[in-house]
């Protein structure tokens, strides 16, 4: 696309975040999903995990149809599935209607957020990668923490059917304009891997729904261990097809011969081990171990998401003139210094001390993202950036996922309490301690 990368981020970032402020803005409305349906949370759950399957799935499906079908054409088809099914949600009339429907509306939006990197990170090019990805990459930032305080002022306000009449009328606007602003592309004769598909969403899915389950206080059961074992054995499988059918693939594989992709990917699902958890699990530590009421455990949050917001874009910035390395080891140095002041904490904490270590955290892990995003970008060549969009998005949702999991079998399956303490952080102090290792390997590319 020859057009400004201004004018397409004005398009395709609002929509990437309207499709991730989707993965979270459920959440608060299921006490009211439970007592309007009249089920019980297990069910009212599957509103949650319809999307996040859904997407799961969409994920390869939609890199496969960008070449195929044109990078305009299937933005345009995924943002109308993500408007219909959010339309639909809002009109549900049983549980069961609600999670169909948001498995359509996850349908089209696992396809949005590859789709925005990919067409972002063509039109920057390796020049401007740093600043353009990262600025992109701190709005989405944005996402997971807004998501529950704006599903929550809906459902208190207006009623939880709003959540999704609103998901439906923004993403009608941003249809019409994409209608207008993205060119069409020339689509490529690319057949459809069915052998890879089914072995890529069948991996991805179950190791979603068994790290999802081993998040529950069932823990890591027979269930959880069956699906995780079956994902592993279907990825294996996947690693065996694709690398025989190279770029004819679902996803092309050849993209981890490129000199920094594979240790950048390997940062990138280990960021998402280290962020889910802290959405998860840091409020339950404010109130359960530090005595905070709930008000101020999601204050708590603000901070985190402000450093985020800051750092990415300055980040992004730096990466484009020095040693992407240097800046993912001072995040990971920041981070794993924020958790170690947090080991420390208790009752007695000032607030202000807690509000200082978030901004810290959010700061830390804004400096490792945005650089590892646009280094991962860097070391492939152009045919290869919509592979590099789709693997970049399976291993930050199986990431987050394992982050979640393990987290969850560190507070022994029960909530977040005084007894536990803070062993719990020893998930993402781990993964950012694994951040700091791999960022030796990431590729040192000069870019002017």
């Amino acid at each position: 696309m020859t057009q400004p990368v201004s004018r397409l981020a004005a398009v395709l970032v609002p929509g990437g975040l309207l499709a991730l402020l989707n993965t979270t803005i459920t959440g608060v409305a299921i006490p009211d999903l439970v007592a309007d349906f009249g089920t019980d949370i297990a069910t009212a759950q599957w509103v949650t995990t319809a999307y996040m399957l859904a997407a799961g799935i969409a994920i390869p499906l939609g890199g496969w149809a960008a070449i195929r079908f044109g990078m305009r054409n299937t933005w345009l088809v995924a943002m109308a599935l993500f408007t219909l099914g959010s339309l639909a949600s809002a009109m549900a009339p049983d549980v069961i209607s609600l999670s169909l429907a948001r498995v359509l509306q996850g349908a089209g939006g696992g396809a949005l957020e590859p789709l925005m990197l990919t067409v972002l990170a063509q039109a920057a090019g390796p020049q401007r990668m740093g600043r353009v990805l990262g600025a992109a990459s701190a709005v989405m930032s944005i996402g997971p923490l807004a998501g529950p305080a704006l599903g929550g002022i809906a459902v208190d306000t207006l009623g939880w059917r709003w959540i999704y009449f609103l998901s439906a009328a923004f993403g009608a606007l941003i249809f019409a304009r994409s209608w207008f602003v993205l060119e069409r592309s020339k689509p490529q004769a690319s057949q459809l891997d069915l052998v890879g598909l089914i072995l890529v969403t069948t991996a991805t899915a179950l190791g979603l729904f068994g790290l999802t389950h081993a998040a529950s206080p069932a823990g890591f059961d027979m269930l959880a261990i069956t699906m995780l074992v079956i994902s592993a054995i279907a990825f294996g499988l996947f690693a065996i097809w694709g690398t025989k059918r190279g770029e004819q693939a679902i996803v092309d594989l050849t993209a981890f011969k490129a000199k920094g992709f594979a240790p950048a990917v390997f940062i990138m699902t280990m960021m998402g081990a280290a962020v889910f958890p802290l959405f998860f699990g840091l409020p339950q530590f404010y109130q359960g171990v530090a005595g905070l009421n709930a008000l101020s455990a999601g204050l708590l949050m603000i901070p985190y998401g402000m450093g985020n917001l800051v750092v990415m874009p300055l980040a992004g910035w730096l990466s484009d003139r020095f040693d992407a390395r240097r800046i993912v080891w001072a995040g990971a140095s920041l981070t794993l210094l924020a958790f170690g002041v947090l080991l420390t904490t208790g009752p007695t904490t000032p607030l202000a001390l807690f509000a200082a270590l978030s901004l810290t955290i959010g700061i830390g892990l804004g400096a490792i993202a945005s650089p590892s995003v646009s280094s991962m970008y860097r070391a492939l060549p152009p045919n290869l950036v919509n592979a590099g969009s789709t693997i970049l998005f399976v291993v930050l949702q199986l990431g987050g996922a394992l982050g979640v999991a393990v987290l969850v079998l560190l507070m022994g399956g029960t909530a977040w309490t005084a007894a536990i303490g803070t062993l719990p952080f020893a998930a993402p102090i781990v993964a950012a301690a694994a951040i700091a290792l791999a960022g030796t390997w990431l590729a040192k590319v000069k870019t002017i």
